[in-house]
């Protein structure tokens, strides 16, 4: 793993989320894209940022992003960059602190380096692929002693036979599910029904190089740069409660 890739991720990333910041509890300008989810001009400007710096440092690298028209051009890259320049838009919006910027590069499918940053809580977590996890820098380690899994409510009973507890999270956008769960705060956290790769591969890793576990809803691997870039649902958790919530997600 290059030192410049991961030295141009984190500063790139910060620098997005100074950007971000400035638009925060301002009241940006903001409307409905076609699938009902919000943007704002906050987002964009973010997005500008992220894919102008990254595709002029590597030229030869794809690009996907949520505020990005996706092209196939990607796919005859081995080396893919992946974000979500505003995980948590509607927090963001309200003029909360839970929403981050998320950045991925991935190598024939598989993350190499990731980092969400959220600039109001001034926390920045970053992996590398065989190299561990951290969190401003102090190593991330995740372990058994949560009990808490966001889900869906109906997940609730199953959760509570394999001595997990249902909590709500419909606020807390995916990638903040990883980095919670990377941090010990939760044991894991399930959705189903596909979901965009801009929405897991910074959280994939950051949980990954953690100690964790991050597959489909149905067990399996999740790999990147496909020409339809979602996946079928995910479940991630600490390697101790992993199998559990496969059951769970099974017993639907």
């Amino acid at each position: 793993m290059p030192d410049a890739d991961i030295k141009l991720l984190l500063e790139t990333v910060k620098q997005a989320g100074t950007i971000a910041l400035s638009f925060h509890k301002k009241s940006p300008r903001n409307w409905s894209k076609p699938d009902g989810s919000h943007v704002t001009e906050a987002d964009i400007a973010v997005d500008d940022y992220l894919r102008n710096t990254i595709t002029a440092a590597r030229p030869d690298d794809g690009w996907l992003s949520e505020e990005t028209k996706d092209t196939p051009a990607r796919l005859d890259k081995r080396r893919l960059w992946i974000a979500d320049p505003i995980d948590g838009t509607r927090l963001f919006l309200a003029g909360e602190h839970g929403w981050g910027v998320g950045v991925a590069l991935t190598q024939d499918g598989a993350p190499l380096c990731s980092a969400i940053f959220c600039p109001s809580q001034n926390k920045l977590f970053h992996a590398v692929a065989g190299g561990g996890a951290f969190v401003n820098n102090a190593p991330l380690r995740c372990g058994a002693s949560s009990h808490s899994v966001i889900a869906p409510k109906s997940q609730t009973a199953g959760l509570a036979r394999h001595g997990l507890e249902w909590v709500s999270g419909s606020s807390t956008p995916l990638l903040l599910r990883f980095a919670a769960i990377a941090e010990g705060a939760l044991a894991g956290a399930t959705t189903l029904g596909n979901k965009n790769d801009w929405d897991i591969a910074a959280g994939h890793l950051i949980l990954q190089e953690a100690g964790g576990i991050t597959s489909n809803a149905t067990g399996g691997g999740i790999s990147y740069n496909h020409p339809n870039p979602q996946q079928p649902g995910v479940v991630a958790a600490t390697s101790a409660h992993h199998a559990s919530l496969l059951k769970c997600v099974g017993q639907l």
